[in-house]
Parts: C-alpha cells; structure tokens; sequence
C-alpha cells in the first residue's frame, strides 16, 4: 500500500542475523572481517558490518570507494586493478583523506600508482594480487608476486603490504603452497612480514582459517 512495484524490500532482522554470523565465524576462525560491499553498495550496511566487528570494507571501484568514505568509513581495500591517469588523479584524493589499500599484478600498474601516492603527499599500501587457481586476474606463480613485491617495495611513494588470493574452493593446498613460496621470498628480501593476507570471497566462507598466514577474508553477499 506504501511502494510501487517492483520495488525491493529488505528483512533488516535477517540483514542483522547473517552480519552477526559471519563475523563470528570470522571470529572463530581467527581471520579479520573486510566484507565485499559490491552486492549491497549500501553506506548504511557496511557501518552495522563494522560495529559488528569488521576489520574495514573491500571495494571494487573507487566511486564506491568514494562514497564508503563520503559516509565515514576509512579503512578501505580497493580489490580491483586501477590504471590511467584520472584513475590515479581520483584515488590520490582519496588516499589524502582515509586509509586506503590498493592491488597490483603487474609492473605497468605499479608505476601509475606512483602518481597517486605522489598526488595524495603520503605513502600508498599496495598488495600482490595473486592467482590461486580462478584464472581470473593476479600474478601466475610465487616467483612473479615475489618480483612485483620488489617492485612495489622500491617505488617512489608505494609500500608493500601483502597479497591478495581468492582460491579456488577445493584448491587450498595449492594457494597455501603458492603463498609459503611467496612470503618465503620476500622475507629473503628483507621485507616486513605482510600486514595484509587477503582471502576470499563468500563460497569460501567454509574455508575460513585454512590458509595459514591469512589476516582477512573478503566475503561478499551473507
């Protein structure tokens, strides 16, 4: 009698109760909370996962970033790959203003992440975007987020802060095999143990705590 239809409603007593779950089992697990908030895009919905106990929130684009930030959030993963100059304009502005965290899988998008550290006057965290088995984006072997971690490490205003892996659902072994390698490398270049070991997303939620080294997950719809 109120709305038009279509019109999408949502049950805040169930919105409250899945929160509630999977930060316990993140609690259980010993793994910090960083929800993916693509599905709901909601300002409102990634505060209750915050004061739920979430560590902070993945983005996938900064206009999402951006607003998250607009409404007072400011501990932000931006999980997908950045590259071209107005890009780096817009995130070296959001970098002046909240902590922000951003991923890389390969040199060229290394060297344009300079430009927003540079625009934003303060050191930009950068993690290793891995390739555990999806196919999808990363580096393809240890050696290669070894490397790029070099890279990120001696670049003007970047520092390394970890990796990012979304493994397959049955392939942990493989993503604990490939991150061993991995973290075993770079400490042989003196890097600080990572700050940030990000898994994900929300199939994985049963695999909670089965990468060893893990500090978050990113689940995405509860």
């Amino acid at each position: 009698r109120e709305f038009g239809t279509p019109a999408a409603v949502i049950d805040m007593d169930r919105v409250e109760r899945n929160i509630a779950r999977v930060q316990a089992a993140c609690d259980a697990a010993d793994v910090a909370n960083r929800p993916h908030i693509k599905t709901h895009k909601s300002p409102e919905l990634a505060k209750l996962q915050i004061e739920a106990g979430a560590r902070g929130i993945t983005c996938q684009k900064l206009g999402e970033a951006a607003v998250m930030a607009d409404a007072g959030i400011d501990d932000i993963l931006i999980s997908y790959i950045l590259l071209g100059d107005e890009k780096m304009a817009r995130l070296g502005a959001l970098r002046a203003r909240i902590d922000v965290t951003v991923a890389a899988d390969n040199p060229v998008v290394v060297a344009d992440l300079t430009k927003a550290a540079a625009a934003a006057g303060r050191s930009l965290p950068v993690v290793v975007e891995c390739d555990t088995g999806r196919k999808r984006a990363g580096v393809e072997t240890p050696a290669e987020a070894i490397e790029l971690a070099r890279i990120i490490s001696t670049s003007p205003g970047l520092s390394f802060a970890g990796f990012m892996l979304y493994p397959t659902e049955t392939g942990w072994p493989q993503a604990q095999t490939f991150f061993d390698e991995a973290l075993a490398g770079v400490r042989a270049l003196g890097l600080d143990n990572p700050a940030i070991v990000s898994t994900g997303g929300t199939p994985n939620l049963k695999n909670l705590g089965q990468l060893r080294g893990a500090t978050e997950h990113r689940p995405g719809t509860y």
